[in-house]
């Protein structure tokens, strides 16, 4: 079903690739107004593959200015794999310096599973979790406090059906070393 985003990246393809997630969304001033989500893919051969997101809230920088800064830096030969990187998921969001998008209202964060014929932020989610989040192993999804909180260095991981599955994670999450998880 197609989901009212589209985009022209090969999650094939080795190298570091940049481009955007599109989302038609009709304005005043244009019927053909695209929202545009940043999104860069860097894979170097056969490998695990990661998604690293953040600015699901537009107010949370911490996370956003991490991952822009990491796209600028990491070089596809010192991995093995693929890692996707959405340092601006709800990119209006960020725009307007909002938690919220402007467009809408919406809550990414709220949104999922999302709507494929919904709202943008609803169809973003819906593409995040039907075409997004199944191609990676891990995803980290980078939060922080906004412009309304100071938050703990926590990491948190989805309770998983499958135990084995749920141990990994929890796995994972310790060795990131933060105090609290």
């Amino acid at each position: 079903m197609h989901t009212g985003l589209t985009h022209t990246l090969d999650f094939d393809r080795d190298g570091k690739t940049s481009g955007h997630l599109s989302i038609p969304f009709s304005i005043d001033r244009s019927p053909y107004f695209q929202v545009k989500v940043p999104i860069c893919l860097i894979r170097n051969g056969e490998g695990p593959s990661l998604l690293l997101m953040a600015g699901n809230h537009g107010d949370e920088y911490e996370g956003e200015l991490s991952l822009a800064k990491l796209i600028r830096r990491l070089d596809p030969k010192r991995i093995k794999g693929r890692v996707t990187i959405l340092p601006m998921a709800n990119a209006p969001a960020v725009m307007a310096a909002k938690r919220c998008s402007p467009l809408d209202g919406g809550n990414l964060n709220r949104a999922f599973p999302g709507d494929p014929l919904g709202t943008p932020t609803s169809r973003l989610a819906s593409f995040l979790e039907t075409e997004l989040f199944p191609r990676h192993e891990i995803v980290f999804d980078i939060h922080s406090g906004g412009t309304s909180m100071e938050h703990l260095p926590t990491a948190l991981v989805e309770r998983d059906t499958d135990p084995d599955r749920h141990r990994r994670g929890v796995d994972l999450m310790r060795t990131l070393g933060l105090p609290y998880g």
